[in-house]
């Protein structure tokens, strides 16, 4: 939730004005702290009722990596003015399913300050559970929750980015199911292979070819696998036409791969189906060294490396879909209405630097599934719920960039500490020696190579820049905790940047114990969101202009509550260490 507002400026010598707006029986009922009336830029008044109660709302920070989307609550008490809401639900009118926003104004001086088209709204949601009846209080008289919840579709992966039919079966090469060109019917080759017969069609992104070796060299390796959908079962030598995907791609060579031992390389097509699908194949060249006839060797696998260019275009940008932001922007756009997209714009070019790819040809997961496991899991963030929708948090402990602080402020009267130094976890939790298994060898169905970082490097060579780091955090942690090891395993990376900096956002997380403290702080550091970063001072608990992130906020009895996370790197603030 964004929970925050324009300048700091604005926020001087301000105070909080609540509003509540609520849907109901096709009528806007506007609510507020206090009697007000708010203006348009066009002149327009929208009276507020005064009597709402200050509202408490906490928004928090979830673990890096994964997608809070479950509901959030808020209780309310309000009455409205000219309604019998015990009447209204006997007749059916129900209060329960009305949308609802929460919002503030600022006042100054006892002037509003705010335009009605500029005011925040921090949650919005639909009205559940509402109380009413009470024996003592007007008939208007109604408490009821807010909840909001990302309403996500559980839809399959595969059916949407294919379409319903995603098995071999599907594209079958009769006649009836070739729109163009028209092939292989002319060459009286109409045999899928029984062997590939109802497999899943594959979906591919991502680049696909030149996997860095811990050598420090490119080498190619078989990556995504091809099926036979057209050969003559009764000649030896027809050529053979292999499925790569289904659907159109930005490469047109790839190099092929068979488990038993031939490599050779082929020019891709495409062709339509009768649903009017496009999806690409390959067909075996003359002489090829992989034997043409598929007929009687059901054991034989081909496997492919994208030769030159990406595997799928990107739907929400130019070029290849490869870039962590543009793959959960559009994935996300396409299981729910509840985005965001202002802020993952904000922060695509940043999320675009981790970069994956590979297959997918499980027909059971769904978008949800697949992009909290394989994408979000390894990005340096957190996705919250907010009143615009699903919003990504960028995360403090990031192993290749240092975000700056939004403000820097010495603890006092108006930013006084409020509880205790506590922990977020223990040191059996700490890892400081990373080791990241990438690049997937589609024959082996093993990873082709890794990068670790530890405390140290071997002798001085390609090898060591390549998949050994050494970094001042873990040296600091073993010298703390001793070795303490993690392997973690990429199933869909080929790159060995994006692979560095998910073990390096793996230390930085996971290395040294992480710790937080509260902060009580006046209203007119408002404008702070979750997720800023705050450089603190305050020095009856050893802080000095040390980085913390805000992981919780809630307004209460006229001031913020801020739960702060605290960057404790001794490296970074000049403590001294163990030697």
């Amino acid at each position: 939730m964004y929970y925050g507002y324009g300048a700091r400026t604005d926020w001087e010598e301000v105070d909080i004005i609540w509003t509540l707006e609520i849907s109901y029986l096709g009528d806007d009922y506007r609510f507020s702290s206090i009697t007000i009336d708010l203006v348009d830029i066009d002149g327009k008044t929208y009276p507020y009722v005064g009597g709402l109660e200050d509202v408490v709302i906490s928004t928090s920070l979830e673990s890096v990596g994964d997608i809070k989307a479950e509901s959030d609550s808020v209780s309310m008490a309000i009455s409205f003015p000219d309604r019998n809401i015990a009447i209204d639900q006997m007749n059916g009118k129900f209060l329960e399913g009305s949308t609802a926003k929460i919002g503030y104004v600022l006042i100054k001086n006892g002037q509003v300050e705010t335009e009605y088209d500029n005011r925040p709204i921090v949650f919005r949601g639909i009205i559940t559970g509402p109380v009413y009846g009470h024996p003592n209080r007007e008939v208007g008289y109604v408490e009821f929750s807010i909840e909001n919840q990302a309403m996500i579709s559980s839809q399959g992966l595969l059916s949407t980015v294919l379409g319903p039919n995603m098995y071999i079966e599907d594209v079958s090469c009769s006649s009836a199911f070739y729109v163009s060109p028209e092939w292989p019917q002319d060459r009286g080759l109409t045999e899928v292979r029984d062997h590939d017969r109802g497999k899943v069609i594959p979906w591919v992104f991502g680049h696909l070819m030149g996997v860095q070796h811990s050598s420090g060299e490119d080498s190619s390796i078989p990556i995504t696998p091809a099926y036979v959908i057209a050969y003559d079962p009764s000649v030896a030598h027809k050529p053979v036409f292999y499925l790569c995907c289904g659907h159109v791609t930005n490469a047109s060579t790839v190099n092929l791969f068979a488990n038993t031992g031939e490599v050779d390389s082929a020019t891709i097509s495409t062709f339509v189906n009768i649903d009017n699908r496009t999806l690409t194949y390959f067909q075996l060249p003359n002489g090829s060294a992989i034997p043409q006839s598929a007929s009687g060797n059901s054991d034989r696998q081909v496997w492919i490396e994208w030769d030159d260019g990406g595997a799928y275009p990107n739907p929400v940008g130019s070029g290849d879909l490869q870039g962590g932001g543009d793959i959960c922007l559009w994935l996300l756009s396409e299981l729910t209405t509840d985005v965001d997209y202002d802020s993952w714009n904000a922060l695509r070019p940043f999320l675009n630097q981790y970069e994956f790819a590979g297959y997918v040809n499980d027909d059971k997961i769904t978008v949800f599934q697949w992009l909290q496991k394989n994408i979000i899991a390894y990005l340096p963030i957190h996705v919250v719920n907010g009143p615009n929708g699903l919003k990504p948090v960028l995360d403090m402990f990031q192993g290749m960039v240092s975000i700056r602080e939004r403000l820097s402020v010495t603890a006092g009267t108006d930013f006084e500490r409020a509880g205790p130094v506590i922990s977020l976890n223990t040191p059996e939790d700490v890892s400081n020696v990373i080791t990241v298994r990438y690049a997937v060898n589609g024959v082996t169905d093993d990873y082709s190579t890794f990068v670790q970082i530890s405390n140290r490097i071997p002798a001085a060579g390609t090898l060591a820049s390549i998949s050994y780091i050494a970094h001042p955090k873990s040296m600091i942690s073993i010298q703390r905790y001793g070795e303490k090891k993690r392997v973690v395993e990429l199933d869909y990376c080929y790159s060995n940047l994006t692979a560095q900096r998910i073990a390096q956002d793996i230390l930085e997380r996971e290395a040294l114990p992480t710790k937080s403290v509260q902060y009580s702080v006046s209203v007119r550091y408002g404008y702070l969101v979750l997720g800023d970063i705050v450089e603190i001072t305050d020095e009856e608990i050893g802080l000095n202009q040390q980085k913390a992130q805000i992981i919780s906020k809630v307004f209460e009895e006229g001031r913020w509550l801020l739960d702060m996370k605290i960057d404790e790197n001794p490296m970074r603030y000049n403590r001294n260490v163990e030697t």
